[in-house]
């Protein structure tokens, strides 16, 4: 039959509530046993009590006595905490074996906290402010949560121990605003360690890490919050992953504060990245940066002729989704996607400027020099193929043009050559043979870049 003791305390002190006070008496309630209590219970010096069964307090708890309160018996006892809002202070730390938070009123800490057992967050906030929550199981399962985080201000932190390689979950956010970014860490190896986390959520440079010290490769640093992971005791790496919420403004990878922020080896993972084997805790703050972007310009070809399409392709480092790809053409146009098919109606010099901006606002600029040159003919009217090496081929550069295609004929209306391609070259001859010396008819048609058709025709002359 388990013992139920029942306690009904009506004096009141201070906050006008029922108060349970122990003044130096050694409590026990054993295995089985509950204590009920409505108001705040209060452990001054010399007061023990040694919790093998299930206390429920709805107030706020006090210790004083160096022991620590619910001292450890033979068998694990269980501390409740179901107000729904709840203090625990004093000028001694609390010790308990399992802390089991009830309702999702925030649990705060003006003591540091010790869990020997399990800490059943349920859906409530156990707000540590400066002081420390420490699990010294180093069972991974001795942390559990529904909704429930942990939350600490500058100096405060949630404190797991580990001794074997498997995942710990930190469960740590912020309540102003409300935000949950928890924390995975696998140690690399079994022996005993103990690590510290704390979700710090504000600004960095609000806590002496400045944004704006960061290095040339990173563009910028998560503003609304970054996490503190150190290592408190041990010597081994462990792999740690950070997560972020996708609507974060700034979500990339890993950024490590050494006198100004600092990109590391993260690797990408859903909603998280991850520092694998990492042993460098010297300074333990750790934030989601953007990445500074490099872009540059390739083009199918850097010389034009009018109405000739050109394909620029925008290529930038590193690789990301959601860019926003913006083109200024040089002539008064823009353009935006990549890559991009475009024509220039007239002849001159153009200079291409890309603006990358990524979804953080990070922003690259690259620049393309393009030479578009006018259509020129020139028909040669005489040549001389005698095999001197001056003159020996009637040569026509049709500059600017698609494709040329060409006709000669003899005086008497006979076709001697013909061809078709970028440029016109006759040396003379008809199937081999040397034509004779005389006078020739051509009949020229050009296609232009853009489509359009230009004719040509005249005679020239043969010497030998």
């Amino acid at each position: 039959m388990r013992n139920l003791l029942l306690v009904w305390v009506s004096a009141e002190l201070l906050w006008a509530q029922p108060l349970a006070v122990n003044t130096g008496v050694p409590l026990r309630l054993e295995p089985g046993g509950i204590l009920w209590c409505e108001g705040t219970w209060i452990n001054g010096v010399g007061g023990t009590f040694q919790n093998s069964g299930t206390v429920y307090v709805l107030g706020d708890v006090r210790n004083d006595d160096p022991g620590q309160l619910f001292i450890a018996g033979a068998t694990p006892g269980t501390l409740v905490l179901q107000g729904s809002f709840q203090v625990l202070q004093g000028t001694q730390p609390i010790r308990t074996d399992t802390l089991r938070l009830v309702g999702s009123g925030p649990k705060v800490l003006d003591t540091d906290l010790y869990v020997d057992g399990q800490l059943q967050l349920g859906d409530a906030e156990l707000r540590t402010q400066t002081h420390k929550a420490i699990v010294r199981n180093p069972d991974p399962l001795a942390l559990t949560r529904q909704n429930g985080f942990v939350s600490s201000d500058l100096g405060g932190y949630l404190e797991r121990w580990t001794d074997r390689t498997a995942v710990y979950l930190f469960p740590v956010g912020g309540h102003t605003p409300l935000r949950y970014r928890p924390v995975l860490l696998t140690p690399s190896v079994g022996a005993p360690h103990r690590w510290a986390v704390r979700l710090a959520n504000v600004d960095p440079t609000s806590e002496g890490l400045p944004r704006s010290q960061r290095s040339p490769d990173l563009c910028e640093i998560n503003p609304l919050y970054y996490h503190y992971v150190d290592r408190v005791a041990g010597t081994d790496a462990a792999t740690i992953t950070l997560t972020y919420d996708p609507a974060d403004p700034v979500k990339g990878p890993i950024a490590q504060w050494k006198a100004l922020w600092e990109p590391t080896p993260a690797s990408a993972g859903p909603t998280a990245w991850s520092l694998l084997s990492w042993s460098d805790f010297s300074t333990p703050n750790f934030a989601f940066s953007a990445p500074a972007l490099t872009s540059q310009i390739t083009a199918s070809a850097d010389t034009l002729a009018p109405g000739e399409p050109v394909q620029l392709t925008a290529q930038v480092a590193p690789p990301q989704p959601g860019l926003i790809y913006t083109w200024l053409l040089g002539d008064g146009q823009t353009a935006t996607g990549t890559p991009l098919t475009y024509s220039y109606t007239s002849p001159g010099q153009y200079w291409v400027t890309l603006i990358v901006t990524s979804s953080e606002g990070c922003r690259d600029t690259a620049s393309y020099r393009l030479i578009v040159r006018g259509t020129t003919l020139y028909i040669p009217n005489a040549f001389s193929p005698n095999g001197d090496g001056l003159n020996e081929m009637w040569e026509v550069p049709a500059q600017g043009f698609r494709q040329v295609r060409w006709r000669i004929y003899d005086r008497w209306g006979l076709l001697v050559a013909e061809g078709q391609g970028s440029s016109i070259r006759w040396d003379g001859t008809k199937n081999g043979q040397p034509c004779a010396e005389g006078v020739y008819v051509y009949l020229i048609e050009l296609e232009r870049a853009d489509g359009g058709i230009e004719k040509r025709a005249g005679t020239l002359t043969l010497l030998r």
